[in-house]
């Protein structure tokens, strides 16, 4: 009898975990697919143990769609109309009622610049807010002169604004780049006040300047992982003005590799108060930052102050959103199995490559640091004439050292050296190790000097197959993780 008992109390009891598990698969099968939805689950946690990973393992799902053509591969890519365009008919414009893309631009930049940025990154984004310093039409979108709303006061005590005044008088080529940089710090303000007044619904605003390369697959899938009505702040960190008598740092984001505001920040950030009457009783975002502005060499460090006194810190998301450009990415464990977000100062030609190479790739998986490495042949030749890698993140070997002799003795000596994996030398006596592999960029001879790069292959290659990505690393927020 007691046998009896027992069997029929383990029979109950696997019953029970049965039902239990068909239950759970039930309930997994009618839950709705989180890819689909406006906002999925975020992973955000205020504390990170100490032996935590430094990044999240998540399992991300692509917005684009499966393309209907492969796009037509030729040097230039020309405009088209939208419904003809190879290269945005798996772009997810739905999203676009609620991510706000703003492109900042000045009249004084180089037009194909702007062109190639057009032709390209922002291609496919129909309702692509453009703000510049002068009023205008590109390419089908409204240029809007952000300038304009400012008051006659930021003209006091300043001569920036003669520059603005000899755009509006068409007088492009009288306005230096260097005046146009420093007319670009008033931009950043009224710019976030106008995506507002643009679209104040939205969930995400995403910024970006004319040589800013987006990969938008990436981008989104980032913020798929993240709650819009959280006041959040993403970019690489910079360190900007001091906030305590320690010298403690408050960190923002770098203008020039882009950065995203959740609507929750945006709308934290430029909201005032209104009298009885409904009229505002607080001066505009940029009024109250004026005299800051223009004490700053730079609009993005006083947006990033002006968004650290409403309470919303940055969120450091380096090296996902990337202040090199592709050429002198400088591949190595901080840029390896990370996706890729942004990359800064492009070249046009890279732009027009990318986003070409990009829509031939299946999208299963985010694009990464690796591939990147693999797009740009690395490994695969072992000298450039008239080329310059060693520009960033070299380092020089000793005066006596009989690398600076020649080529060959610059390239022996990188060889030899366990740290060198790439290295430049000029014809006037000075070897430059990397001990990073970067691509570098084409520097014509002059009659002064004539540089050379080499790569040690062996070495890249060996470090290359050591190195597998098992899965994507997307990294944590973090300011002490900077660039």
């Amino acid at each position: 009898m007691a046998r009896l008992i027992a069997s029929r109390k383990f029979t109950n009891i696997l019953v029970f975990i049965l039902l239990v598990a068909i239950g759970t698969s039930v309930l997994r099968i009618n839950l709705p697919d989180a890819s689909l939805n406006p906002v999925t689950i975020y992973h955000h946690r205020a504390g990170q143990g100490k032996l935590d990973p430094d990044y999240w393992e998540w399992e991300t799902t692509t917005r684009f769609v499966p393309q209907k053509k492969k796009p037509v591969i030729s040097h230039a890519i020309p405009f088209l109309d939208a419904g003809e365009d190879p290269l945005c008919d798996s772009f997810p414009t739905y999203l676009l009622s609620r991510i706000q893309v703003v492109l900042k631009i000045g009249t004084s930049e180089p037009a194909d610049r702007v062109d190639t940025q057009l032709a390209t990154v922002t291609r496919c984004i129909p309702n692509l807010l453009v703000v510049s310093d002068r009023e205008g039409e590109l390419h089908g979108h409204r240029v809007h002169d952000i300038l304009a709303t400012l008051p006659e006061s930021f003209r006091f005590n300043t001569s920036d604004f003669e520059a603005y005044d000899a755009l509006q008088r068409g007088g492009t080529t009288a306005v230096e780049s260097a005046q146009g940089w420093r007319l670009d710090r008033f931009k950043f303000l009224p710019m976030v006040e106008r995506a507002y007044e643009t679209n104040p619904t939205a969930q995400w605003y995403v910024f970006l300047e004319s040589d800013t390369y987006y990969v938008w697959d990436n981008l989104f899938r980032l913020l798929d992982q993240y709650d819009p009505s959280e006041q959040l702040y993403f970019g690489s960190p910079s360190p900007g003005r001091s906030i305590n008598d320690d010298g403690e740092k408050m960190y923002f984001a770098y203008g020039g590799a882009g950065f995203v505001l959740s609507g929750a920040a945006v709308k934290k950030l430029v909201s005032r108060h209104h009298g009885s009457l409904g009229q505002y009783v607080e001066p505009s975002l940029s009024l109250q930052y004026e005299q800051m502005v223009k004490d700053d060499c730079c609009g993005d460090s006083v947006l990033g102050w002006a968004l650290y006194e409403k309470g919303i810190k940055l969120s450091g998301l380096w090296p996902m959103f990337n202040p090199h450009p592709l050429h002198g990415i400088p591949f190595d464990n901080a840029y390896w199995c990370q996706p890729v977000i942004s990359m800064h100062k492009t070249l046009l030609s890279d732009m027009t490559a990318l986003i070409k190479w990009e829509n031939q790739r299946d999208r299963k998986t985010p694009l990464l640091y690796a591939d990147l490495f693999e797009f740009q042949k690395l490994g695969t030749f072992d000298t450039k004439a008239e080329w310059d890698n060693g520009d960033w993140g070299g380092f020089r070997e000793p005066d006596d050292s009989p690398a600076h002799t020649s080529m060959d003795a610059c390239r022996i000596a990188c060889h030899k050296h366990t740290e060198c994996l790439s290295y430049t030398y000029d014809d006037i006596g000075n070897c430059i190790f990397v001990p990073t592999i970067r691509l570098g960029h084409s520097t014509p001879a002059t009659k002064e000097v004539r540089l050379s790069a080499g790569w040690d292959v062996e070495k890249i290659q060996d470090w290359r197959a050591s190195h597998q990505c098992e899965r994507p690393m997307w990294v944590k927020p973090s300011l002490t993780r900077i660039f």
